[in-house]
C-alpha cells in the first residue's frame, strides 16, 4: 500500500512514493527543520535523532515542537501542526509541493 506525503495534493501524483521515500531517507528531517529553528539544548537528544524547539508556526516561549529523524515527522504539541519534510517546506516557506520535492531532491542528490 502506497502512502502519500502528508499535505500532498494531486500534483504529488507525478512523484512515485518510492521517489519521495528515497529523498526522505537521504535527508534527516532535523536538517530541513534545523535551518529555521534553534534546537533546545536541554530537551534535544541528537544521538537519538530526537529534537525539540519553539514552534516556527506559532509564537511560544517553551519548546513544544518535536521532530524525530527515525520517523521523519514533526509535531507541535502546542498548535497541533504535524507533517514531513515536504509539508514543512510547503507550510512554512510557502513552496508548492513540486517545488519542495525539487528542492529536496537536489539537496539529496536524487535526479
Amino acid at each position: 500500500m502506497a502512502i502519500r506525503a502528508a499535505g500532498a495534493d494531486m500534483s504529488s501524483m507525478r512523484f512515485s512514493p518510492s521517489f519521495l521515500d528515497e529523498i526522505r531517507a537521504r535527508i534527516p528531517i532535523s536538517d530541513v527543520i534545523g535551518r529555521r529553528v534553534t534546537w533546545d539544548r536541554r530537551k534535544t537528544q541528537p544521538s537519538r535523532g530526537d529534537y525539540w524547539a519553539c514552534c516556527p508556526f506559532h509564537g511560544e516561549k517553551s519548546p513544544s515542537f518535536h521532530c524525530e529523524d527515525s520517523k521523519g515527522r514533526y509535531h507541535c504539541f502546542g498548535c497541533g501542526v504535524s507533517g514531513d519534510h515536504f509539508r514543512f517546506l510547503t507550510e512554512l516557506e510557502g513552496l508548492s509541493f513540486p517545488e519542495a520535492v525539487e528542492r529536496l531532491a537536489g539537496e539529496a542528490g536524487v535526479p
